[in-house]
C-alpha cells in the first residue's frame, strides 16, 4: 500500500468482504447530492473512457464497470459513501500512475488510515509491523515465525491495485476487512479499525532539500535524484530546478564515470528531466506519444556535457518520469541500468476533476514510437537485475534485506565503472546521507 499505515481492532471478527462500511446514518441522499453524485461519477467515468489507453491491456471492461458501480455510487446515502464507490470503481485499473483523491471536504480532518506498516515488494502490498497487541493470528505453520509477514490481497472485497489503497482510508474510528495472504497460502480476513485523530498525508509531499544529494569518491561522481517534480522540493519554478540539476552535474564534470541513483525517484515534469537528460546526449531522441503517436517528445543534446560513464540505479519505487530517466539514457548508450524492476508507469499522467472537487490522476499519452518496446506494467530493462524480494525479506528482516540489496547494487555500479571495490563504503554513506532525513517507507 501507499500509505504505511494500517491498524487491526482488538477484537477480529468475520465480516463478509466488499460489505459497506457502517455509518450512523444511511438514510437515502437528497435530492441535490444525488444529482452531484451522478455529475461527478459521469465526469470521471467519461473522461477515462475517452481518453485512457490500457483498458484492453488491462482486461478491464469500462462499460460493465459502470454498470455495476454507478448505480451503487448514486444511492450512496453520503459523501463518504460516495467516494468509497468511486475508488472502487477507480481500482478497477491495475494501473501504478491512476490514484483517486476524494473531495477534500469529505476527507479532511474526518479520515484517518489505519497504524500497520506495510512496503511494497514485487510489486505487492506486505504488512511488516502491527500495533503491539494486535498482530493477527497466523496460521499454525508460520505461527512462530516473527517474519511471517502476510501479504495484503484485498481491502474491503477489492483487489489491491491501483487506486485500491484509499479504501483503506475513512471516517475516523470506523472499521472495514482485508484480506490476508500467509507464506504457507493460508488466506484470513481481519477487521480493523482507523484511528479517531486524522493522519492523512498532506495533499503534496515535499521532498525538500532532500530531492538532490551529490559527493564524488576518487574519479566517480555519485548523483541521487529524487524527483523531477518541482513542487516536490524546494526550488520553486521549474527552472530553478533545472539550472540545480545543471550546477550539480557541472560540479561532477570532470569526473571519469557518474552513479546517477534513481531509487525512488517517482518522475514529475518533463519539462525538468530532458533538459537535465540532454547534458548526457551527442545527439536528440525523440518518442512518439499519444492514442495515435500525434505528441513527440523530443529530448536535445545541452551544455555541459557530461562524457564519463554512467549508471543509473533504479527500484521498484522509480516510476514515470524516473523510469524515463534511465530508460532515454540506455536508449542513447550512455548508461548502465542497474537494479530492481521499475513501476512500469510509462504515459504521460492527466488529471479529471469533478464537481465535487474530486480527482483523477490517470495514463493518458502512452508511448507508441515504432520499435521502441513500451513498459507499461512491465517496468524497463535492466542490464543487471537485482530485486529486492520477500524471500530475502522473511530471512533478514526488512531493513537488512534493503541494505543488502542495496549494498550489491552499489558493487555492481562500481564493477560497470571500474572503480575500486574498497569504494563501496563511502559510496554507500552518501546514499544514506540522502535517506538521513526520509521515513523507511520512503527508502
Amino acid at each position: 500500500m501507499t500509505p504505511s499505515n494500517l491498524r487491526r481492532a482488538a477484537t477480529p471478527v468475520t465480516v463478509v468482504l466488499g460489505v459497506v462500511f457502517a455509518l450512523a446514518a444511511s438514510s437515502p441522499p437528497q435530492d441535490a447530492d444525488a444529482q452531484l453524485f451522478a455529475d461527478t461519477f459521469d465526469a470521471h467515468w467519461e473522461r477515462l473512457r475517452d481518453d485512457y489507453p490500457y483498458f484492453e491491456f488491462y482486461g478491464v471492461d469500462w462499460t460493465a464497470e459502470r454498470a455495476e458501480h454507478r448505480p451503487r455510487a448514486l444511492a450512496a446515502a453520503n459523501a463518504d459513501e460516495f467516494a468509497w464507490e468511486l475508488a472502487r470503481l477507480i481500482s478497477a485499473l491495475p494501473d501504478p500512475h491512476v490514484a483517486f483523491i476524494p473531495a477534500m471536504d469529505t476527507i479532511r480532518g474526518r479520515w484517518s488510515y489505519p497504524d500497520v506498516e506495510t512496503r511494497m515488494i514485487e510489486r505487492r502490498a506486505y504488512a511488516l509491523a502491527w500495533p503491539e497487541g494486535e498482530a493477527p493470528d497466523a496460521p499454525p505453520t508460520c505461527a512462530d515465525d516473527p517474519r511471517a509477514y502476510p501479504e495484503i490481497v484485498a481491502v474491503r472485497g477489492q483487489a489491491l491495485q491501483g487506486a485500491a489503497d484509499i479504501l483503506a482510508a475513512g471516517p475516523l474510528g470506523s472499521t472495514f476487512t482485508i484480506r490476508l495472504r500467509w507464506p504457507d497460502g493460508t488466506e484470513t480476513e481481519e477487521e480493523l479499525r482507523r484511528p479517531d485523530e486524522s493522519n492523512l498525508p498532506p495533499p503534496d509531499k515535499h521532498f525538500g532539500e532532500r530531492w538532490l544529494v551529490t559527493g564524488r569518491v576518487g574519479s566517480i561522481g555519485y548523483m541521487h535524484v529524487k524527483t523531477f517534480d518541482p513542487s516536490k522540493g524546494t526550488l520553486g519554478p521549474d527552472g530553478k530546478m533545472t539550472t540545480m540539476l545543471r550546477a550539480a552535474l557541472r560540479e561532477l564534470g570532470d569526473t571519469d564515470g557518474l552513479i546517477l541513483d534513481l531509487q525512488g525517484n517517482g518522475g514529475g515534469q518533463v519539462a525538468a528531466s530532458d533538459p537535465f537528460l540532454g547534458n548526457f546526449l551527442e545527439r536528440s531522441l525523440s518518442y512518439a506519444w499519444g492514442n495515435s503517436g500525434g505528441q513527440t517528445r523530443v529530448i536535445r543534446p545541452r551544455t555541459p556535457r557530461y562524457r564519463g560513464r554512467v549508471v543509473a540505479l533504479v527500484d521498484a519505487r522509480s516510476a514515470s518520469g524516473g523510469e524515463w530517466a534511465a530508460r532515454i539514457l540506455r536508449d542513447a548508450g550512455r548508461a548502465t541500468v542497474v537494479g530492481g524492476p521499475t513501476a512500469g508507469a510509462e504515459a504521460a499522467v492527466h488529471t479529471s476533476e469533478g464537481p465535487d472537487g474530486s480527482k483523477v490522476m490517470f495514463s493518458a499519452w502512452p508511448m507508441v514510437e515504432p520499435g521502441v518496446t513500451p513498459f507499461q506494467g512491465t517496468g524497463i530493462e535492466l542490464d543487471h537485475a537485482l530485486p529486492l524480494t520477500i524471500a530475502a525479506v522473511r530471512a533478514q528482516g526488512y531493513e537488512e534485506a534493503l541494505d543488502q540489496v542495496r549494498r550489491a547494487r552499489f558493487a555492481q555500479a562500481l564493477a560497470v565503472l571500474g572503480a575500486p571495490a574498497g569504494d563501496l563504503d563511502e559510496f554507500m554513506a552518501l546514499a544514506h546521507a540522502a535517506d538521513a532525513q526520509a521515513t523507511p517507507a520512503e527508502r
